[in-house]
């Protein structure tokens, strides 16, 4: 019984100073992120401003109904395909 009351009376102590350590670690840390999010969105805008000051980019001021296809995937040859897939069975539904 008194091993019992010894490990909880520990287990107290040292919830209550965790408690008071990510009181004060908490919002700090918190703080300190959102700043850091503010400053590298603030970047972000700014290095968009001056892109756009630069002035627009060719690919952005297409003709209307105009269409700009910038990549086309490789087609797969079916050329194997059909060699390795097998016996074909035929079958009937039956109801």
């Amino acid at each position: 019984m008194a091993g019992f009351l010894k490990f909880l009376f520990i287990a107290i102590v040292v919830l209550w100073i965790v408690r008071l350590i990510a009181s004060r670690l908490l919002p700090w840390l918190l703080r300190r992120f959102a700043t850091k999010m503010q400053e590298q969105a603030y970047r972000e805008f700014q290095a968009q401003s001056q892109r756009q000051a630069r002035g627009p980019r060719e690919h952005q001021r297409k003709a209307e109904g105009k269409i700009n296809i910038e990549y086309i995937p490789p087609k797969p040859s079916n050329e194997r395909g059909s060699k390795e897939a097998g016996e074909f069975v035929d079958f009937e539904e039956v109801k």
